[in-house]
């Protein structure tokens, strides 16, 4: 059985100027519907099985080129084009054919066309001269029969077809592609630009600084890698909001922008980091004004959400070749500068220096300390008493870490806090060291000391972590510590981060029974509505004030007032650092009802601290 004809076009465009050959296109393309019945009937007479339908086509007529152009135009604008022409060659008084067929082609290239011609006023050579002959043009010479003209159009029409077909296809391919490749741009664009301000990222820092320091090399021209680091930028995240601190660095990117020449090049490196990139520099006094520029530009006060904020930025600074030949070596030098200034002195600038490299060796060397002494339990807590300033009574203990080098002597935490923060392996440092006090606390109690509370510092980044809750009441479960019992302490910082977060986590805490105190009270931002939000019990005044007691008149007064606020507030009152009877007893006629320090005793080993209290002596005393 043979397969039906898809669905095509079929329509056909007959140019003669002659009627009578009008008519007999018809007959052959286009039969009245009896005589195509007739027809079929006789063939299954003959031949026995139905046969299939023949081709029709859709006829119109045009008896001078003229004529047929407008056609054309006319069923192109309709958006049912003609698939083919049969064009006589003379037709005067018009275009004769080939005439027609240049003007057809003009408007409809894709036409097909079949030149019927009974003799040739145009050699083959003057044909080939003004058309361009190729798929579209056959001649079919006069007279003709009817299986000769059917066959043509079906194939010229199922050609037109066919090439529509494959056109429509590459087009949709070509979209595709396009398509595609806008995506790969976008992607690309993704990577190597940074979404909120639109700068280049540090990946395209490194392609970018690599071609120019190319450049450079073959120019002997000097390149400056400048890295800016805003300063305590996180308060204004903390303060306002995330919104607030896109906006903030959305502009301080289009400040620098418009600081630098068209030739320099400006990327956003990290969170709240800026890499600067100047080419063609002649003397170190140029680099120092550009950078005093920037800094000027970054501190302009800024309106935002309703609010004027001012930033500053520290900025370091490496110079090609002087402080290094290769991109990486380069940003390295710069951003320990930026760091080293954010240390000594924030808002301003300086060239690196190799001692900076030889502190960041350090750091890198103390990072990697740690996380050995982590695997191989190199660290130690030690218990420093808290005191009853109006009993002498022992009634609390802190724990503080050390670190025990195998052959050295114990290094002290402000030697490699900071170094376990920035790494991320303050984390587990913490966990251990909960995990260790509440265990050792546990142990205490079982051998029948008296029960003492325990405070156990907590970092920001401890509190941020996910389940942090969760892991309090995993290690007072194994250890079987109450958690009365548990004291753990926190900055002022922690509380202005992520309020609502904040009150959840600390409000489920108290709901265990762990007491909350805030850490090093005074140097931080804390508002009274902030205390009086949080279920807080302890304040422990900054042991920076304790200090000053006795000469500074400032810092006797504050610290009047915090316990003046802590009693108001029904908290209890703890002061650090207390070294002279002085300070105990400007504490004592201000109500201070507990207190740690050197007077009392230092921090004591598990085992010396248990001797003690075993001994049931008051509060003891190393000076």
């Amino acid at each position: 059985m043979k397969t039906p004809f898809a669905q095509t076009n079929r329509r056909v465009l007959i140019i003669d100027d002659t009627p009578a050959i009008h008519d007999d296109f018809r007959k052959i393309l286009a039969p009245r519907a009896q005589d195509e019945v007739e027809l079929q009937q006789l063939e299954q007479t003959l031949f026995g099985d139905a046969q299939a339908p023949h081709l029709t086509f859709e006829l119109d007529s045009a008896y001078q080129g003229q004529d047929a152009l407008t056609l054309v135009e006319r069923a192109l604008h309709a958006g049912n084009p003609y698939a083919l022409a049969f064009i006589d060659m003379r037709m005067p008084p018009g275009w004769d054919g080939l005439e027609t067929i240049e003007q057809l082609w003009r408007v409809d290239p894709n036409l097909q066309i079949a030149l019927c011609t009974a003799f040739s006023d145009y050699s083959w050579e003057a044909m080939a001269e003004r058309l361009e002959f190729g798929d579209q043009l056959l001649i079919l010479k006069k007279p003709f029969d009817s299986l000769e003209i059917r066959q043509m159009a079906n194939a010229l029409t199922w050609k037109w077809q066919l090439a529509q077909d494959a056109a429509l296809k590459m087009l949709s391919l070509e979209r595709t592609i396009e398509a595609r490749v806008q995506e790969l741009l976008k992607v690309s664009h993704l990577l190597q630009y940074d979404s909120l301000t639109g700068l280049p990222n540090s990946t395209l820092l490194g392609d970018r600084l690599t071609q120019a320091l190319a450049n450079c090399r073959r120019h002997d021209k000097q390149l400056v890698v400048m890295f800016l680091g805003l300063d305590r930028f996180k308060r204004i995240n903390n303060a306002l909001g995330h919104p607030a601190g896109d906006e903030m660095l959305k502009r301080t990117g289009q400040q620098l922008c418009a600081c630098v020449r068209d030739s320099d090049s400006v990327f956003r490196y990290g969170a709240d980091e800026f890499v600067v990139l100047l080419g063609d520099i002649h003397h170190p006094q140029q680099i120092h004004g550009i950078a005093e520029k920037l800094l000027a530009a970054i501190r302009q006060p800024q309106t935002i959400a309703g609010h004027e904020i001012s930033v500053t930025a520290s900025l370091g600074m490496s110079l090609y070749p002087e402080d290094g030949l290769e991109a990486i070596e380069l940003i390295k030098k710069a951003e320990t500068a930026m760091h080293n200034v954010k240390e000594h002195g924030p808002g301003s600038s300086a060239f690196f220096i190799e001692a900076m490299n030889q502190r960041a060796r350090e750091q890198h060397s103390i990072e990697s300390g740690l996380r050995r002494a982590l695997q191989q339990h190199e660290f130690v807590l030690h218990y420093q008493p808290k005191i009853d300033l109006r009993s002498t009574a022992v009634v609390g203990a802190e724990a503080l870490v050390r670190w025990q080098k195998p052959g050295q002597t114990l290094i002290y935490p402000g030697d490699f806090i900071a170094v376990a923060e920035d790494s991320g392996l303050i984390v587990p440092l913490s966990q251990w060291v909960l995990a260790e006090a509440c265990r050792q606390a546990r142990e205490w109690q079982q051998a029948g000391l008296p029960p003492l509370s325990l405070s156990v510092n907590i970092s920001p980044i401890d509190f941020r972590q996910p389940g942090f809750v969760d892991s309090i009441e995993r290690v007072l479960e194994q250890s079987g510590l109450a958690a009365q019992i548990l004291e753990l302490e926190i900055t002022e910082g922690v509380l202005m981060q992520n309020v609502e977060a904040t009150m959840t986590a600390l409000n489920r805490l108290k709901a265990l029974g762990v007491r909350l105190a805030i850490d090093d009270f005074g140097t931080g931002y804390s508002s009274l509505s902030y205390l009086r939000r949080f279920p807080i019990d302890v304040l422990k005044i900054d042991q920076s004030f304790i200090r000053g007691l006795s000469c500074d008149s400032n810092d006797a007064a504050l610290v009047d007032a915090i316990i003046s606020l802590g009693r108001s507030l029904g908290l209890k009152v703890i002061a650090e650092g207390i070294e002279t009877a002085e300070q105990l007893a400007f504490l004592k006629d201000h109500h201070c009802e507990e207190g740690q320090g050197y007077y009392f005793s230092q921090a004591l080993p598990a085992a010396a601290f248990a001797q003690w209290l075993a001994q049931g002596k008051s509060a003891p005393c190393s000076h």
